[in-house]
């Protein structure tokens, strides 16, 4: 379990460097009276995020209930294939960062339309949330109960948005005087977010394959 834990709390660290949530967040607080929007954006972004990993949890197990035997050898071709598509993802992300620099802003600011702009971006993320499903497939292969899978995903989402938070706090400390500050982190994240999620991107799928090759020997490494 402890060895689990640190592989998703490490999952969800690399997962937390979306590019889209802090150049929103970072836009919202350069707005009048930012802190309501901020954290209805923040809260938009978890419940969505939290529910839909849940959602896949709780219909994974059910179809593992209703098959009577599925084999630990089917798991680990799925983390195979997640692994393949992380390296494909992460060594061809720099060729499509320039399509997608600008992130998309909310059009309307009011606190209502912000949480749903953030749950609709969730959503619409979702599907290519890689390391999201990495951790998810573990989660399912663990077998564990409602309580401890609604906990995990509560720590893995709290990990997730985790730099929209720590921008919020730093303007809530500092005030105007975090403008400059959130200004220059945009720059460092638009510099070397990329070229830091790429690195990473590939170091999990190497990962996941390392595991399902150390399966195949017969010593799984998690």
């Amino acid at each position: 379990m402890p060895s689990l834990l640190a592989y998703l709390v490490a999952i969800a660290a690399l997962d937390s460097l979306n590019p889209t949530t802090t150049a929103v967040q970072m836009y919202l607080l350069s707005t009048p009276k930012p802190v309501p929007r901020s954290v209805f954006f923040i809260a938009g972004v978890f419940i969505t995020y939290w529910a839909a990993g849940l959602a896949v949890v709780l219909g994974a197990n059910r179809l593992t209930i209703n098959l009577p035997s599925l084999p630990p050898p089917l798991m680990y071709t799925l983390q195979l294939i997640i692994g393949i598509v992380l390296l494909i993802v992460g060594l061809n992300l720099n060729k499509s960062a320039t399509k997608s620099q600008e992130a998309k802003r909310p059009a309307r600011l009011t606190i209502v339309q912000t949480f749903l702009f953030g749950s609709a971006a969730t959503l619409w993320d979702f599907p290519t949330a890689l390391p999201y499903l990495a951790a998810i497939e573990r989660i399912v292969r663990s077998q564990f109960d409602l309580f401890t899978t609604m906990s995990i995903l509560t720590i893995y989402n709290a990990i997730f948005v985790f730099p929209p938070i720590a921008l919020l706090v730093l303007y809530i400390c500092l005030g105007e005087r975090s403008v400059n500050l959130i200004q220059a982190i945009n720059q460092s994240v638009q510099k070397w977010g990329q070229k830091i999620l790429q690195v990473l991107l590939i170091g999990l799928g190497i990962l996941l394959l390392v595991d399902c090759i150390a399966f195949a020997l017969g010593r799984p490494i998690f």
